[in-house]
């Protein structure tokens, strides 16, 4: 599918559109669909500041592929030597994640030239498995050693590995920890699995101190994200509403905002936000009969303002499609968004989100 913005030709595709953009739902935002040249899924990663965005996509044999998504709309593709599973773009335009080959996962790092150099942890044997990153280029992750014992890792900008083991805390059940985000000090944000299969934040700072977090009377939480001035953002239930999925932020102090999506989520799912405050993100809902599931993506963004809107892509399907709508999966500090969406074919495709 070509990059373009969503613009149609015709008296009745022209109504269509402009009868949809005044309502609430479009929030002003101009929608730009984009696809790598043979991609037949689209999934894009992240965005950084200047509006670079990296991703992975497949083509028709299911050979996976790395892109950047530069502002002007150019998108430059990359092959790392494995299968490409994770990628992120800081916001240098370095480009880094997870690849697998025969010998297990590893770190990689792209740099913006295009140079692909593999980053390999000092423990032999290491198996990565999370990687995040801070807006000053420091990276943060887990690893399997040859053990197969869950270890972390904090990568400097300048390339120095410092390696730990996990709290055995974090791992109460046989589930391992998430990595959601690292601070600008270095801190990890995470969560962690009870042996209740609740939820539950974390934040491991540089000198192993470790201490957990819950919005209050919650019985499940789960930090996605977290911005320069360390307010984090994510999802939580408390069992009201038949248990659905509400948004949190928590400010530095400790301090817990709450609020609804336009539809709340059966499951967990991405809240992000930008330095200003702005929080956008998706909520997953599932529903089944006896034959088949489908998964409805409903996305929001929260202004400063504090108004919660809908975020819909035109083109995204609603009718019954096994997976159908709009998923919004960053913002950056321009408030430009961005995310995927599935057409009336159940394709996936990328798409930004100006305001």
């Amino acid at each position: 599918m070509k990059s373009g913005t969503h613009l149609r030709t015709g008296a009745l595709v022209l109504f269509a559109l402009l009868a949809f953009a005044l309502q609430p739902s479009a929030w002003g935002q101009t929608f730009t669909t984009f696809d790598p040249p043979g991609s037949q899924l689209t999934a894009p990663g992240n965005i950084n500041a200047v509006g670079q965005i990296a991703g992975t996509y497949f083509e028709a044999d299911f050979s996976s592929h790395g892109f950047v998504r530069n502002p002007d709309g150019t998108i430059n593709s990359f092959d790392v030597p494995g299968f490409l599973a994770t990628v992120i773009i800081t916001q240098q335009g370095v480009v880094v994640g997870i690849y697998f080959d025969a010998n297990g996962s590893h770190l990689f790092e792209r740099a913006p030239n295009g140079t692909i150099t593999t980053l390999e942890i000092p423990s032999p044997g290491a198996s990565v498995y999370a990687v995040v990153v801070n807006t000053s280029g420091a990276m943060a992750g887990g690893f399997f050693d040859a053990n197969g014992v869950v270890n972390g890792f904090i990568r400097s900008p300048g390339g120095k590995f410092n390696l730990f083991p996990m709290p055995s805390s974090l791992s109460p059940s046989f589930f391992i920890p998430n990595f959601a985000a690292l601070t600008q000090t270095g801190t990890i944000v995470g969560s962690f699995v009870d042996q209740f299969f609740n939820n539950h934040g974390y934040l491991l700072s540089p000198n192993g101190n470790l201490s957990f977090f819950d919005v209050p009377n919650a019985t499940s939480t789960a930090p996605t994200a977290v911005n320069d001035s360390g307010n984090i953002a994510g999802f939580f239930s408390d069992g009201s509403e038949n248990g659905k999925y509400r948004v949190f932020l928590r400010s530095p102090s400790g301090t817990f905002t709450t609020f609804d999506t336009p539809q709340p989520g059966s499951f967990f799912g991405l809240a992000v936000l930008n330095p200003s405050g702005a929080v956008a993100g998706s909520a997953f809902n599932s529903s089944c009969d006896d034959v088949t599931c489908t998964t409805t993506v409903v996305s929001f963004q929260r202004g400063l303002n504090r108004i919660v809107t809908p975020v819909n892509d035109p083109l995204a399907v609603q009718g019954t499609q096994s997976a159908k709508g709009t998923e919004v999966l960053g913002i950056n500090p321009a408030g430009v968004m961005f995310g995927a969406y599935f057409d009336s074919n159940g394709m996936q495709h990328g798409f930004v989100a100006k305001p």
